[in-house]
This record gives C-alpha cells, structure tokens and sequence, in this order.
C-alpha cells in the first residue's frame, strides 16, 4: 500500500528553499531599509545646512555697515582687504587642521568665525557670531558622537554655533546668547569669504558629510553670497 505523504527529500528542499525565499526577503528589506536611512540622513543633513544659510542670509542684510563711531560695526571677523580675498574657515579655529589621524580630536579656540553687528527696531546693537565646535565636558573632553559613526573618521563632525549678544555699557561687556548649537553634528567646513572686490559682498560656503547606501563618505556643500545693504 502506498502511503501519502512527503518523502524526506522532499522535506529538505521544501526547507531549503523556504530558507532561500526568508533570506532573500530579509536581504532586500536590509537594502531598503538602508536606501530609506542614507536618504533620511541626506535630508536632515541639507536641512540643517538650509535653515543655518536662511537665518545667516537674512542677519547679514540687516548688518549695520556704517561706521557710528564706536569701532563695533559691518563685519568685523573676518577683516576685509582690497589688496586680497580674505578666507576665514575652521582651520583658522582649530588645532591640529584636518584631515585627522585615528587618535586626534580637534581643539578649538575661542574666535569665531564670522563676526558682524546689527541694530534691531529698538535701536540696540547685537554682536552677532557664528563658529564650529563640538559637545565637550567641562573639562574640554570630547563628548560628541563616536568616531565609528562619523561619515568619515578624518573629519570630525562639528555643530554651527550662534551667539546673539547685546551691550549695556557700549560694547565693554556683552551678554545674551552665547555658543548656542543651531544645527546637528554634521558640519565639518564652514567658511566666510571676503572677496577683495567689495567690502560688501560676503560669499558662505557650508559643507557637510553623509554615509551613502554603501557605507561611503559623500560630501555635501552649500554656496550663498550676501550683498550688505547698509
């Protein structure tokens, strides 16, 4: 008598091509997932560089640029000069200057890297700055996100700091919003250029850096050019 049924090798090809279907799904979920992940990153990384160069934009045209006497007006760092573009980036804050070795971090100094004044509606002056730093302890010490998660483990990701400052007693003291972190830690260049052909013209350069689908350092970079009203 025949018996119905299965037969054993029936059985493990059965299993082994259920295990090959199971894998091939899981395989292209991963690839999915990780093409939804890079893009996500990608976004929120151009986000952020987006937001920094709208609000920059929009402070340096309110720039006041006409000398009232006080030496604390237009844009004070970097200095402009007629003879040479003056180029003002993280190497001119940090130490040592990238690209880093496997047991460097950066230190920074404490001058930013763009500098200038505005008056509100008020009639109050701010000093306004912007610069690159990264999470630290009080005693200086790293505390950012580890070096295996950077996009790339020469450059360390940085944050754009903000400081909005006023004065009481005619620039002598400042005091408000110092250092403040206006974007993730993503940034690793920030640069302000003074072309020699106009004191008026600020060109901004902002580059960061993204992991791909394949785990690889992409460099993204955004260009603004500011043309001071005042």
């Amino acid at each position: 008598m025949k018996r119905k049924g299965f037969t054993l090798i029936e059985l493990v090809v059965s299993m082994a091509l259920l295990f090959i279907f199971i894998y091939m799904g899981f395989s292209a979920f991963s690839f999915v997932n990780n093409i939804s992940k890079a893009n996500q990153n990608r976004e929120a990384v151009i986000e952020n560089v987006t937001t920094v160069l709208d609000q920059l934009t929009k402070e340096l045209r309110q720039t006041l640029t006409s000398n009232d006497g006080s030496g604390q007006f237009g844009v004070s760092i970097p200095a402009y000069s007629s003879s040479l573009s003056t180029v003002r980036d993280i190497t001119d804050i940090v130490n040592p200057d990238p690209p880093l070795s496997s047991n460097q971090y950066y230190t920074f100094s404490n001058t930013p890297i763009l500098r200038f004044y505005t008056l509100d509606d008020l009639g109050v002056k701010h000093r306004i700055s912007y610069t690159l730093g990264v999470p630290s302890d009080a005693n200086g010490n790293y505390k950012g996100i580890p070096r295996q998660y950077w996009a790339d483990s020469r450059y360390e990701p940085c944050e754009i700091l903000y400081s909005n400052e006023t004065s009481s007693d005619g620039g002598n003291t400042w005091t408000g919003i110092q250092n403040q972190p206006i974007t993730d830690q993503v940034i690793t260049n920030f640069t302000i250029i003074r072309p020699s052909w106009s004191s008026h013209v600020i060109q901004i350069v902002i580059e960061a850096m993204v992991k791909d689908t394949s785990g690889r350092a992409t460099r993204i970079i955004r260009v603004a050019q500011v043309t001071l009203r005042q």
